[in-house]
């Protein structure tokens, strides 16, 4: 196939079906070396012949040049746009990841604290009492005797019995996550 030429002897400018068909190829290729994909290589030479269909090709010096800088910055932006999109999906996927990670732990957390309320109701009115004291309100065994009018050794044997119900409490009726995870918190 004749290459087109800037004009012909008669001084007339190449048509653009013959800019077409010789440059055709060339730019497919040029976009899929780069793309890697042949709908975004055809988009882009569909975009290149278009922005030469709306130039004179008579005023245009080296129509081979001009076709393959439109085509290079067709390919830019492309890349372009699909990193920005790459990123702006890596960003979703991580706001979506930390928003599952936090409903997961609320939800761990919420069982948990059901579960625990559950296991407590197996304790005695003292165990009840010293396990808040410990561990809600943060008292140590000799605070607690000493509030509770006890022995620190009877203080600390409720604890060790209640902290014992609660484990078997959990282990036999909660799933092994919850366990698992109680056994961290608690003991």
């Amino acid at each position: 196939m004749a290459k087109p030429k800037k004009s012909t002897s008669d001084n007339r400018a190449p048509s653009m079906d013959d800019v077409f068909n010789e440059y055709y190829t060339q730019v497919f290729g040029f976009a899929f070396k780069n793309l890697k994909s042949r709908s975004l290589s055809e988009d882009v030479v569909q975009e290149v012949f278009f922005v030469m269909c709306q130039k004179d090709l008579s005023k245009i010096q080296n129509i081979r040049s001009y076709i393959f800088q439109i085509t290079h910055h067709k390919v830019i932006d492309l890349l372009r746009q699909r990193a920005k999109n790459q990123q702006l999906r890596k960003e979703m996927w991580n706001v979506i990841s930390e928003k599952q990670q936090a409903a997961d732990q609320e939800l761990l957390e919420k069982e948990y604290f059901e579960s625990l309320e559950k296991a407590k109701s197996c304790l005695t009115p003292q165990q009840k009492i010293i396990f808040e004291l410990s561990r809600r309100e943060g008292l140590s065994h000799r605070k607690i005797a000493e509030q509770l009018n006890l022995s620190p050794n009877t203080v600390k044997n409720h604890m060790v019995s209640a902290l014992k119900t609660l484990r078997e409490y959990l282990q036999i009726n909660s799933d092994v996550v919850i366990s698992i995870l109680m056994s961290v918190l608690l003991f």
